[in-house]
């Protein structure tokens, strides 16, 4: 009897789950194989075009490209300053709104409001701040800074930075959130017991917090490299990978060959590059955690 209650409940996970199961067959492995296969061979995207085998040589045209190098750089110095400032931040920010303080209902909203918009409309409001005749300029005129003004985005030695700096703004109230929920469970009797034995504030977050979050903290890590990894938005909208390709990232690179030069191989190749090196990322960081909790 036992054993056709397990398998009736098995039946009804089951179908419960073909919809999800599906869903992702059709929108994530079916296009990661064909993917892999356009990687490895020659088409223009053109219904009826030929599509021919040429093996590896997108992948090696790929790496043989300076822009290519230079995406990479790009993109890997904003998983650094991501991973850098964005959980330390919202955790401290966290911790501040868990405090309860006068008003903390503000700032909370404050702080999350700028997730709720998409990043493209995230990227358009930041494009109009940081324009040449845009606020922020007429702002630093204003107070007397005029040596300061420049074009943010289109200056070499300040693009990548200026959108480096709005990922980090755009992400900060998503990862807050997410702390926020994690610190409500951590019990008041930890905190008190560690009261008695007469730690500080400063001790108590150091080796209570802390300690107590490090899952969460450890997802929120992992979840911005592989969403930085993925950024597209900011850059497409503010620079368009300008100035002279400057601030390019491996998937607008992906975006521009694909559909702007119906390089679909190069595109393919350069897709399948992200995979794996979020891939690499991913796993590699959960090592390094487990390593350091060992």
């Amino acid at each position: 009897m036992r054993a056709i209650k397990t398998k009736k409940d098995g039946t009804k996970i089951l179908l419960f789950l073909i919809p999800a199961l599906l869903i992702y067959l059709l929108f994530m492995v079916i296009p990661m194989i064909g993917a892999i296969f356009f990687s490895t061979s020659e088409w223009n995207g053109i219904k009826g075009s030929p599509i021919n085998f040429v093996g590896l040589k997108n992948y090696i045209s790929v790496f043989q490209s300076s822009a290519f190098i230079l995406s990479l750089k790009n993109m890997g110095r904003m998983v650094f300053f991501s991973v850098l400032f964005h959980t330390p931040i919202a955790l401290l920010l966290a911790v501040a709104i868990n405090a309860k303080f006068k008003g903390y209902r503000f700032f909370k909203a404050v702080f999350f409001v700028p997730t709720i918009f998409p990043l493209t409309a995230v990227g358009l409001l930041w494009y109009f701040i940081f324009m040449p005749n845009g606020s922020l300029n007429h702002l630093l005129t204003s107070i007397g800074l005029e040596s300061v003004v420049t074009s943010w985005l289109i200056n070499p030695s300040t693009a990548i930075n200026t959108i480096i700096f709005v990922n980090i703004w755009a992400g900060i109230g998503y990862y807050m959130v997410i702390l926020l929920a994690g610190l409500t469970t951590i019990p008041n009797e930890v905190y008190e017991a560690a009261s008695i034995d007469g730690a500080s504030s400063f001790k108590k977050f150091f080796h209570v917090t802390i300690p107590m979050l490090k899952p969460i903290i450890s997802m929120c890590i992992l979840m911005d490299i592989i969403g930085t990894i993925k950024v597209f938005d900011l850059i497409f909208v503010m620079t368009e990978g300008g100035p002279n390709g400057l601030t390019n990232l491996p998937t607008t690179l992906m975006y521009y060959e694909a559909f702007r030069y119906d390089n679909y191989g190069a595109g393919s190749a350069i897709g399948v590059i992200i995979l794996l090196i979020a891939l690499v990322l991913t796993l590699g960081s959960k090592w390094i955690m487990k390593k350091t909790e060992a």
